[in-house]
């Protein structure tokens, strides 16, 4: 049986707690180096609970033994019973008058807790003592502030990061929690914008599109790529054998299919005029199904980019004008008229053939569906051409635009060829038009009808 290893960075859900719990220890430890550096700040909160109480008791009995033994409270505090237990510091309300109870380092700013004479008791924390104070008292009809300090060479840590101002504290966890959630955003969204490029580039028909350029990954996102690698091998090899077979079917239908053609010709040489009727609509069929596979055969090849394109150096409105010369002909056998804004004159390498058997097809389309007029417009830039065709039928449905380009496929769910023909006209224009690196868009216009844009590239 196969071991199976326990290891935590293949799991996407373990990396985003570890980053999580990342940030936080990051945040910490920038706060723990910066508290470092930082000195003479002061802070304070009001004094409450037990210490509040002791210190307004010990106040209350320096204030009673001052007034008992009539001894002034510079004698009290400096008893060596309480100096030795604590350091009281006592200055009066205006400040003229103050002093320790035993000696104090140098570096005791106490100055610092001046700003505390109005308030009441606190916990005042600095640099290098705490304070709590100040209770007010009162001996020999003077006032007195009175305060118990304990000094702190080194602060505790809980003490160092109290003591940063608010604004440093804030800028450490904005700067932390930032810097590395960009980081891990980064190193989270860039397998994820890889696959909605290659999932886009997919979905255009590109079959050849993976996932690549990326470092290896061996967590949930890794697989996902793994898996969407596989499937569009496995959609590029279905696709194309597909196609592939679709070509060789066609293909191979070719020769019975000319053997019935010369087949029918004889018979329709020696048959009875009961029989020709039959036999002509046999050479009909024939030629139909000999104009699909040829169509067929086209499509693959230009799919397959196999079809070699014979680019020169052409007119471009002789092909025009011959295809709308045709256009305008086949729309007045259908009662419908075909109307032509705009002039092109200009001359650049495209194949001929190709170019206006695609015009012709999106031409006879919009005759096809008009009920009344086709309009066809015809612009020249500076570094493309393009021609619009409008027609005023019933129009396509939205969610039909693009897929109309797909090969047999119509509108219409009945399969004959009065509710569409073969589905192979639009989408050899598309191809054709393609191979000269053009665009081909479709849209509705706001009343009815369809329009078809197609751009092309002008080549000096």
């Amino acid at each position: 049986m196969k071991n199976i290893s326990f290891d935590p960075r293949r799991y996407l859900f373990f990396k985003i707690f570890l980053w999580f719990w990342l940030t936080i220890l990051a945040t910490i430890s920038l706060a723990l180096f910066l508290s470092n550096i930082t000195a003479g700040n002061v802070t304070s909160e009001p004094l409450e609970g037990p210490m509040a109480k002791n210190i307004q008791h010990l106040a209350s009995n320096v204030e009673r033994l001052a007034e008992k033994n009539q001894r002034s409270i510079q004698e009290i505090v400096s008893h060596p019973r309480m100096a030795k237990m604590r350091l009281i510091y006592v200055t009066t309300e205006s400040g003229d008058e103050s002093f320790f109870n035993q000696e104090v380092p140098e570096n005791l700013d106490i100055s610092l807790i001046n700003f505390s004479r109005d308030l009441l008791p606190q916990f005042i924390l600095t640099e290098r003592y705490h304070a709590f104070g100040p209770v007010k008292l009162t001996v020999q009809n003077k006032n007195y502030l009175f305060y118990e300090i304990q000094p702190d060479a080194k602060p505790h840590l809980i003490f160092r990061l109290k003591l940063m101002p608010l604004w440093l504290k804030l800028l450490i966890a904005l700067g932390a929690s930032l810097s590395l959630s960009l980081l891990f955003s980064k190193t989270l969204m860039q397998p994820i914008n890889a696959l909605k490029q290659a999932a886009g580039e997919l979905a255009l028909g590109q079959l050849k599109s993976r996932v690549s350029n990326l470092r290896p990954r061996h967590d949930e996102l890794g697989e996902l790529t793994a898996e969407f690698n596989k499937m569009a091998e496995k959609l590029e090899l279905l696709v194309t054998s597909q196609k592939r077979l679709l070509a060789d079917i066609s293909h191979e239908l070719r020769s019975p299919l000319t053997r019935l053609q010369m087949a029918a010709g004889l018979a329709q040489m020696q048959s009875s005029e009961q029989a020709s009727p039959y036999i002509q609509r046999i050479e009909q069929e024939a030629e139909n199904l000999d104009k699909m596979i040829a169509d067929v055969l086209t499509l693959s090849r230009l799919e397959a980019q196999s079809h070699t394109l014979f680019k020169e150096l052409n007119d471009i409105s002789s092909v025009l004008n011959q295809v709308i010369s045709d256009a305008e002909f086949e729309a007045k056998q259908h009662n419908k008229s075909l109307v032509c804004d705009g002039e092109i004159n200009c001359q650049f390498n495209f194949d001929a053939k190709a170019l206006a058997s695609a015009l012709e097809n999106l031409l006879r389309n919009a005759i096809k569906y008009a009920s009344a007029q086709v309009h066809v417009t015809l612009l020249q830039q500076t570094d493309s051409i393009t021609v619009i065709i409008c027609d005023d039928g019933p129009g396509v449905p939205d969610e039909y635009l693009t897929a109309i380009f797909e090969p047999f496929f119509r509108i219409s769910q009945a399969r004959d060829r009065n509710s569409g023909g073969t589905g192979l006209g639009l989408a050899i224009s598309k191809h054709a038009i393609e191979a000269h690196q053009g665009k081909i868009t479709l849209c509705n216009q706001p009343n009815s009808g369809l329009c078809v844009t197609v751009t092309l590239p002008l080549e000096h």
